[in-house]
């Protein structure tokens, strides 16, 4: 009886010793977004692709990159580049090349302002179990190589 007692309670605390907590991840850091990129309301942070942003010591932007996630399932493209050519031009955005597919839900819009450069990216989150649950829109300040 000694010994199945032994066995067991070291069973158990080999048990214990190979089970630790494991602490959630903390999501991933939001920065300040640019005050002159609005975004529809019904958009709200989203860490896929992670915040960055890198500006100069100046005040001038570098770059940036940041995404939003739809509120309410999939968005249609021309709905939110409507918004887009509405809005932006109130913070001094020139409109400079617009692709949009509604049929696939995605949409690039091109965008200057002085010397910098903006691209705003909608397209369906496939990132997970490759469902379309929502559309993902990426704002992305003086991408490289002319993106």
């Amino acid at each position: 009886m000694t010994s199945k007692l032994c066995m067991f309670s070291l069973g158990v605390l080999l048990l214990l010793a190979g089970c630790r907590t494991v602490e959630p991840t903390p999501d991933t850091p939001w920065g300040e977004p640019y005050a002159d990129v609005a975004v529809p309301e019904n958009y709200g942070p989203y860490n896929t692709p992670p915040f960055r942003r890198d500006d100069g010591a100046d005040g001038r932007r570098i770059f940036g990159r940041y995404a939003y996630r739809s509120a309410a399932g999939l968005d249609k493209p021309s709905r939110v580049a409507d918004w887009f050519k509405t809005e932006l031009p109130k913070q001094g955005w020139a409109s400079q090349l617009d692709e949009l597919d509604d049929e696939k839900g995605t949409m690039t819009l091109r965008w200057q302002k002085g010397d910098d450069k903006l691209v705003l990216r909608l397209a369906p989150d496939t990132l997970f179990n490759n469902s379309d649950r929502f559309s993902v829109l990426t704002v992305e300040m003086n991408p490289p190589y002319g993106n």
